[in-house]
């Protein structure tokens, strides 16, 4: 039987707790230890087996592009996605709308945009729309910072 990659993390932070940190005296030490634990915990939401994070991420965008079209004339990227999609085309998919964003940024600054205060504050608003959900995401996806135990070398 095989574990999943979330559990093997949390099976190595369970052992750096119980059986590291519990025979170490010097504050610096523990301090380190945590400092492993926190990026064990980031390894486990942001690794390659972690496709949730950019169904995620990929879900946010799209639905800020779709909104975009139809108020601008910008070629923006309308494809659906598999749901068995192999995580480097997932990392494609991410990287595409961020460089749709990225078009859509640049049309903001351009004559039809500045043309039709309207529109572009409906383009503006669907934009910051997507640009929140993306530090949403960072932030329900990082991990707790272990900044306390990291300094003080103690359990917070």
């Amino acid at each position: 039987m095989n574990n999943s990659y979330a559990r093997l993390i949390d099976g190595m932070c369970a052992t750096l707790r119980t059986e590291v940190l519990t025979r170490l005296d010097d504050e610096f030490a523990r301090g380190q230890v945590y400092g492993v634990i926190n990026l064990l915990n980031t390894f486990k939401v942001r690794a390659d087996w972690s496709t949730g994070f950019l169904l995620e991420q990929i879900a946010a965008q799209q639905q800020a592009l779709d909104a975009i079209r139809p108020l601008t004339a910008l070629p923006l990227p309308a494809d659906p996605l598999p749901l068995a999609t192999p995580v480097a085309e997932l990392l494609a998919r991410r990287d595409a709308g961020n460089r749709a964003l990225e078009t859509v940024l640049a049309w903001l600054d351009g004559p039809e945009a500045t043309a039709d205060p309207e529109r572009r504050a409906q383009v503006e608003a669907h934009l910051r729309r997507a640009l929140r959900a993306e530090v949403d995401l960072e932030l329900k996806h990082a991990p707790r910072p272990l900044f306390a135990e990291m300094s003080s070398g103690k359990e917070g």
